[in-house]
């Protein structure tokens, strides 16, 4: 069910998520009126009443350090896929600066294997796995990059650089699997869980047009709010997954200049 959420378009999986948050809501409160309503007592409505707000707070507070947390790690995904575009982009550079007709074998795959990191690698990221193509790939820039043999002390610099910039690579495309490996939030049951009791402590109150807006309210607000970590835990897939419009951009530059 949590798979198949986050990968609809953004607003119909934020619709269901909505939906199935609230009515699932309703029909606790109904059952739990049902169920405790003719057994409520002065005392035992000051009981409910208090630990209503203690399970309202706690559940408030959960959903926003979960949302903070899941927000942080979206956050750190989108950097390093900026980060990978720069160090694209000065491997590009550097080789250029090697020796231009020495490295043009090495440029071409270059920008062939950062084609495939939008072409193959991202629909694979969706289905939790690296791509076999940007792998053999990227095993055919390192080679033409180890068949490079500096001619002056400047070159040996230049090529210092073109290797660490190939190990940075490599720790991305890992960095990617990790995050495209995550599964969502533990916090997220348990929140969901505490939206349930919290539905039914509501049971205390008699139906009303008013009560039940708000109920609805409240309970499509969470279910909106439990979408959105959901899609983020998962930054590869759905409409909030992370793009690749930075590294379209670069490869449309890398083909430019050759």
């Amino acid at each position: 069910m949590i798979d198949v959420l986050a990968s609809m378009p953004t607003w119909i999986g934020i619709v269901i998520s909505m939906l199935i948050a609230s009515l699932t809501g309703l029909a606790v409160y109904y059952l739990s009126y049902r169920l405790i309503s003719p057994h409520l007592t002065e005392n035992l409505k000051d009981g409910v009443s208090d630990l209503f707000r203690v399970l309202g707070t706690l559940v408030g507070l959960m959903l926003s350090l979960s949302f903070s947390d899941v927000l942080i790690e979206y956050r750190a995904v989108a950097d390093a896929v900026e980060r990978e575009v720069m160090t694209i982009s000065d491997l590009h550079a550097d080789l250029h600066r090697f020796d231009g007709p020495a490295t043009r074998e090495a440029r071409a795959n270059l920008v062939a294997y950062t084609e495939s990191i939008i072409r193959d690698e991202w629909p694979s990221l969706a289905d939790d796995q690296l791509s076999d193509v940007a792998g053999a790939l990227k095993t055919k820039l390192v080679d033409s990059v180890l068949e490079l043999e500096p001619a002056n002390r400047q070159q040996e610099q230049v090529l210092t650089r073109i290797s660490a910039g190939i190990d940075v690579l490599s720790d991305y495309r890992l960095t990617r699997l990790d995050s495209a490996l995550a599964g969502p939030p533990v916090f997220i049951s348990l929140i969901f869980v505490g939206l349930l009791i919290t539905m039914a402590l509501f049971g205390k109150y008699s139906p009303q047009r008013s009560l039940l807006g708000l109920v609805s309210l409240y309970t499509s607000f969470v279910g909106l709010v439990l979408y959105l970590m959901l899609a983020m835990s998962d930054p590869f897939q759905g409409g909030l997954g992370v793009e690749t419009d930075t590294l379209e951009r670069l490869l449309e530059h890398m083909r430019g200049v050759g």
